[in-house]
């Protein structure tokens, strides 16, 4: 007899709410033997994803997992509360939206999904014509909806998994392109060694002929069956949810989200520290470059409109007309390159960068390229905090002496034009009190607020979206907070040292 794949006895699997938990599942006893290709079928909501995500580990650590109870092991291993990690290096999924990663190539996307499972990445091009991309296109953004299908399943199988679950991979195809992907998904499977499929779908037409059995997921009775080949599944009628019971209460739901939120703020803190050490290099070279030469030009023309104004009116509001002008300039320059522009290169730096940070995560977690990166062994935090820590905490200081530059130039020409003074002379004055103390103070301000901005953008940005309307929540919320980290940061640290 072959080894089960999926082992349920008594298994009860509910979704828990604040008002109410539905069950899903109702003390259901199963037994699936490995090796074959299942469709798991049932209505939307009836907890076919949450199998999926529970065996596949793509259970957000930041919210609540179903509850369940009695046994559930896929491939021997028990998974009621998510797998191990040497189950996840055994299991590869295709999600519904795909999860590419558009900032690379499609030839890239196989090569990381090949690295991550410590294999040749001169193995891509065979993987990409085995799925009918011979050749590749040059960008992800350029591929029809069946090309995404095809290399979403090129880079499943760059794992050589002992598991493969598909999530709706025919849901947006034509007839035509739907069959095609279910043929070519069927011949994947059949020259792997004893690889098991499981396929969620609602289109069982697109996989006639081509499933070994069908799992049927009944939300009416809470029980989930195997059924042979020959089975035809059509959807019944939906019926008022069932298994609805008293929820776990305003207290104790407001209580477990704090809890997991809070701890959800010290993985990522603590990640961001014992991941430091670059493992995507390429990803930390291009966030460098883009974290110091996107903000530039702006940070540095506001520090330039800010230092010439503070110069400005500094000497044309010096109640002694003409006198104490060195010392005017003195303090101008201590207070602006010291504190001031320091602070205002903060501020234009996050709200450059750090909306754009957080959309471009939000962005990526809502079209599940993160979980995509975590399906492939590819740890987040390697891939997208630690190179958002290294631009930042790098950019930061560049773009802040860029600006303090600027700030200074025109200060020199705000007085030149005030008093007529020479370069000399205004350097002189300008600079008279500002010493390298000063500087290590402004470097300490800017790479702490990157490192913090950074911090803020990656935790808003990957937390739970289940709508684009939670993507501009992590928006917003970045820059609001990265701006007061940035203020508090400066504040505390010129405080303790001037004061």
């Amino acid at each position: 007899m072959a080894a089960s794949f999926w082992s349920l006895r008594s298994f009860t699997l509910a979704h828990r709410r604040q008002d109410s938990e539905e069950i899903l599942l109702d003390r259901v006893t199963l037994e699936v033997p490995s090796g074959g290709f299942y469709l798991l079928v049932g209505h939307s909501g009836g907890g076919k994803s949450s199998l999926m995500r529970l065996c596949a580990g793509l259970v957000d650590a930041r919210e609540p997992l179903p509850r369940t109870a009695g046994e559930f092991e896929c491939l021997g291993v028990s998974v009621r509360e998510g797998p191990p990690a040497s189950l996840q290096a055994r299991i590869a999924a295709i999600l519904q939206d795909e999860g590419l990663l558009d900032e690379i190539t499609p030839r890239q996307n196989v090569e990381l999904a090949l690295r991550a499972a410590d294999r040749s990445i001169r193995m891509a091009p065979a993987l990409l014509a085995e799925v009918g991309l011979d050749p590749a296109p040059d960008r992800v953004a350029s591929l029809s909806g069946g090309m995404r299908k095809r290399l979403a399943v090129a880079r499943a199988l760059a794992a050589e998994p002992a598991v493969l679950f598909c999530d709706e991979p025919v849901a947006g195809l034509d007839p035509e392109a739907a069959r095609q992907i279910a043929q070519l998904l069927r011949r994947a499977h059949d020259l792997a060694r004893q690889r098991t499929t499981v396929v969620v779908t609602h289109d069982v037409d697109a996989f006639a002929g081509c499933y070994d059995g069908v799992l049927e997921l009944n939300r009416a009775e809470r029980t989930l069956r195997l059924h042979d080949r020959e089975f035809r599944w059509k959807a019944p009628p939906v019926k008022a949810r069932a298994g609805a019971t008293a929820g776990e209460g305003e207290l104790v739901h407001g209580l477990r989200h704090g809890l997991l939120a809070f701890a959800g703020i010290s993985h990522t803190s603590v990640s961001s520290l014992l991941r430091l050490p670059p493992v995507e290099l390429g990803q930390v070279v291009r966030s460098v470059v883009h974290c110091v030469l996107t903000p530039m030009f702006f940070v540095a023309g506001a520090s330039g409109v800010i230092g010439g104004l503070a110069t400005f009116f500094a000497l044309r509001n010096n109640p002694i007309e003409g006198g104490f002008e060195s010392a005017l300039l003195t303090g101008t320059g201590k207070v602006l390159l010291a504190v001031l522009v320091p602070l205002l290169c903060g501020f234009f730096f996050t709200a450059r960068i750090a909306a754009g940070a957080a959309a471009r995560l939000g962005t990526m977690t809502r079209t599940q390229q993160v979980s995509a990166l975590r399906m492939m062994g590819v740890d987040p935090v390697d891939y997208l905090l630690t190179p958002l820590v290294w631009g930042m905490a790098i950019g930061l200081p560049i773009v802040t002496f860029a600006g303090m530059i600027a700030a200074s130039f025109a200060g020199l020409l705000a007085a030149q034009s005030v008093s007529g003074i020479t370069t000399a002379g205004w350097a002189q004055a300008w600079f008279r009190t500002v010493d390298a103390m000063d500087g290590k103070v402004v470097l300490l301000k800017s790479v702490s607020s990157g490192y913090l901005v950074a911090l803020t953008c990656f935790h808003l940005g990957t937390g739970p979206k289940r709508s684009g309307a939670e993507v501009g929540d992590a928006v917003n919320g970045a820059i609001v907070l990265s701006m007061g980290l940035v203020l508090a940061v400066h504040a505390i640290a010129t405080l303790l040292v001037y004061a």
